[in-house]
């Protein structure tokens, strides 16, 4: 084979998009927790494509180092390797806070790039450091946020605010605005370490600006929900019209939607980066655009 794909449904999809042969992984388990991935079949490739999904049950580790042995073993097979991990674990971990700890984003990077000749993941955590920080092979950021806003355009631009909960997300209502010229706002959040609690600073006329308004929350990344629902029910207080929120990364899948039914959301908006039943936005499509558009295949 010239080229190939090798993953789980990500991967099948990704070369149906592609027109390109896909080779399935199938998972191992031992009972002491060590994981066995297999490839369905093996082969010498001049390309080969790795993409794996989080699954809802996994572990974030396990998948981790599942995705790391199947990357060194194709490494054997193929004259060039792309590692492509929607979700790119611990890059949060972008610097060392207390003495003592790792640079786990960093390290994670440097593990990937031993065994890959190009790294693509989607909108990671880019805070203290920048993608291109962290690794020294060619990586693409692949941003989504104007495909979630896609989901959105039967809102009125007039009508609608597309807020960021805090001055991370500014980058992330700029992309989510791009082709949807709605109002925007960030907002800036403290957090008192020692309780816990949360307060916020508005711009100016904040209630004027809400109320009656479709408001729609912006953000990267949605782990318990519990952050995100401090700035809705926070939101709320300004009464505008509706709630709805758009997410790339839904870390506890399914679990998150119960959690955000408290504001009564009009419309959740997540993509597929990690498993869940709840996602409207497919990454398989924007992945197989920069792969094109980046002549990467």
């Amino acid at each position: 084979m010239d080229k190939v794909i090798i993953g789980d449904n990500l991967g099948k999809a990704l070369s149906q998009e592609l027109n390109l042969p896909f080779i399935s992984v199938v998972d191992r388990v031992f009972a002491d927790g060590e994981l066995q991935p297999r490839l369905e079949k093996e082969g010498k490739f001049a390309q080969a494509i790795l993409i794996i999904q989080k699954k809802q049950k996994e572990d974030i580790n396990a998948y981790l180092i599942k995705y790391l042995l199947l990357l060194r073993k194709i490494k054997d097979l193929s004259e060039q390797t792309i590692a492509i991990m929607p979700y790119f674990p611990y890059a949060r971990q972008d610097d060392v806070f207390q003495e003592g700890e790792p640079l786990s984003s960093l390290y994670i990077a440097e593990l990937i790039e031993k065994n890959a000749d190009i790294f693509i993941t989607c909108n990671m955590h880019e805070h203290r450091k920048k993608i291109g920080d962290l690794f020294k092979i060619p990586v693409y950021n692949v941003f989504v946020f104007k495909d979630l806003a896609e989901r959105f355009k039967d809102y009125s631009s007039v009508d609608s605010v597309v807020i960021g909960p805090d001055e991370e997300a500014k980058l992330f209502v700029d992309d989510f605005c791009e082709d949807f010229l709605a109002t925007k706002i960030v907002i800036r959040k403290n957090r008192d370490f020692k309780t816990g609690k949360v307060s916020f600073i508005y711009p100016e006329n904040m209630a004027e600006r809400l109320k009656g308004k479709d408001v729609i929350i912006v953000d990267d990344i949605i782990s318990t929900g519990n952050t995100i629902l401090e700035t809705a029910l926070a939101i709320k207080e300004f009464e505008p019209r509706t709630i709805s929120f758009a997410i790339v990364h839904s870390i506890f899948g399914d679990v998150v939607m119960d959690q955000l039914a408290v504001v009564n959301p009009k419309r959740i908006v997540f993509t597929n980066t990690l498993e869940n039943s709840h996602y409207t936005v497919d990454i398989v499509k924007p992945i197989a655009r920069n792969l094109l558009e980046k002549k990467i295949i």
